[in-house]
């Protein structure tokens, strides 16, 4: 076999091997999609989460749709809104989130690998045992509530699981916002440490703002200072 016979087989063996590449689709011109990790959550039964999807290309002009599934949508169900995912917790348990995202290059690598985290939820917690009338002095542990008024304005000071001192009140009241009156209702305002009414940044005739004070002890429980 002479040189330029063998330099021909060659040439024809690799043009081969393009044209059966080519045809199965294999391509390396595209950069592969990729999302970053998302953490586990926890949500209270009908809570509603929406947790957003970064997706990183080195193929710039790529544009992506999001897929997501969950292998328990009887606990925890999932749906895409724009590059978000949005959880709806069902029922108590736990459920695995697979998501995934494919550029528009209908390329093989166009789809990115999965990336998983759980969703697990919990009942919520039992409303707060009320205790009767706020007192100064007193007080209150995790679970617990007492009660006060505000220009007869019922107002319930509790302190909730995570340890945090919290007001809410049904009432509606009124504030100006660029100089335009507007209606708000808070249904409740939590605080980590201290409420002193400024754990609330609306002014008007907001009733939080009124005078209470209530300070965080070191074993979670809560005592009241001052009331209105």
């Amino acid at each position: 076999m002479n040189r330029e016979t063998l330099i021909s087989i060659i040439t024809t063996v690799i043009l081969f091997t393009s044209i059966v590449f080519a045809s199965c689709g294999v391509s390396t011109d595209n950069a592969q999609p990729e999302i970053d990790p998302i953490d586990d959550q926890t949500l209270e039964i009908n809570d509603t989460r929406r947790i957003p999807v970064n997706i990183t290309d080195t193929d710039i002009d790529d544009t992506h749709i999001i897929n997501a599934s969950s292998d328990n949508p009887s606990v925890a169900d999932i749906s895409i809104d724009g590059d978000s995912l949005i959880i709806i917790a069902n029922t108590t348990g736990t459920a695995t989130i697979t998501v995934t995202a494919t550029d528009d290059s209908t390329q093989d690598n166009a789809i990115s690998m999965p990336v998983t985290f759980q969703v697990t939820v919990n009942a919520p917690p039992p409303p707060p045992i009320d205790t009767g009338p706020c007192v100064v002095g007193m007080t209150l542990q995790p679970g617990e509530s007492c009660t006060y008024a505000v220009d007869q304005v019922p107002i319930t000071f509790y302190v909730n699981q995570d340890n945090q001192g919290c007001r809410k009140t049904d009432h509606t009241y009124t504030t100006e916002i660029f100089g335009l009156p507007v209606t708000i209702n808070v249904e409740f305002v939590c605080a980590d440490e201290e409420i002193t009414g400024e754990e609330i940044n609306i002014r008007g005739d907001n009733p939080f703002d009124r005078d209470f004070h209530a300070s965080k002890n070191r074993d979670g429980s809560w005592t009241i200072d001052k009331i209105p």
